[in-house]
């Protein structure tokens, strides 16, 4: 009796641990100024899709192509190749910045953070259907790009899917 009480309890507390999105998608957590910087005016969130070349995004390479505008408002603009694109929102919660938005088929929970104790490097963290991931994610800010006289380069065109996922 003993030991089928004590594995239960012990299984129990691994679900929930396991289940626990906070437990493995943090990497390294950074104060809310970290995040400070990724945002942009709210006043820009109902014209993100045709302003999205003028707005400071988040980023990931080719391996994963996904980006981010967040609003100053809790809200936030994505494109997701062979996924699409949509707004969630966002808030920054025990050092992460946390990314939800309602899908026709799943909830969408992304998590930002840094990738090292030092430095401004960041990772965003998820579970998709191939299991946990941890993607660089970058801050394209054309407006600094400009004052540094370089010239932002043209953003790839994401590829829309057509399953209704």
């Amino acid at each position: 009796m003993f030991k089928a009480v004590f594995i239960a309890v012990a299984s129990l507390a691994l679900f929930v641990t396991a289940c626990s999105p906070m437990s493995t998608m943090t990497a390294n957590k950074k104060d809310a100024a970290f995040y400070g910087r990724f945002v942009n005016p709210s006043d820009s969130v109902n014209s993100a899709s045709e302003k999205l070349d003028e707005l400071k995004l988040l980023q990931t390479g080719s391996d994963y192509p996904m980006r981010m505008a967040l609003f100053a408002n809790g809200k936030f603009y994505y494109q997701v190749d062979k996924l699409g694109d949509g707004q969630g929102t966002w808030d920054i919660a025990d050092g992460v910045l946390r990314l939800r938005a309602v899908r026709p088929l799943f909830d969408m929970n992304l998590f930002v953070s840094g990738a090292s104790q030092d430095g401004d490097e960041t990772v965003i963290r998820f579970i998709d259907r191939h299991g946990f991931n941890s993607v660089r994610i970058e801050l394209r800010d054309p407006q600094v790009m400009k004052q540094q006289g370089v010239t932002p380069p043209e953003l790839s065109v994401y590829q829309v899917s057509d399953k209704g996922i």
